[in-house]
């Protein structure tokens, strides 16, 4: 590890804010928001940050899909997409 607490200094400056200009909104940051830095103080390169990522959480992946298997049906939620339509797809090395 270590020692450094720059990057958790900032996270929480971050956090402190965010928290306050969203409170009412009941919107609070989850582990996920620290795990990048516990993955750096550990010394897990930034390129496996995915993977480690993902690897956490196959369990539940897993348990959701054999949920579905026993439903027969896929479970969504209801959501609407309420942003702009009929847009241009433009390509992200031709975008300003």
């Amino acid at each position: 590890m270590s020692g450094d607490d720059t990057y958790y200094r900032i996270a929480t400056i971050i956090e402190d804010t965010v928290v306050r200009a969203l409170a009412s909104k009941h919107i609070y940051p989850n582990v996920d928001f620290y795990s990048g830095l516990v993955f750096h103080d550990l010394g897990i390169p930034t390129d496996l940050f995915t993977p480690v990522f993902a690897v956490a959480r196959i369990a539940g992946w897993t348990a959701q899909v054999i949920e579905y298997w026993e439903d027969n049906r896929l479970l969504r939620p209801l959501d609407w997409y309420a942003g702009p339509k009929d847009l241009v797809y433009v390509p992200i090395d031709e975008r300003p």
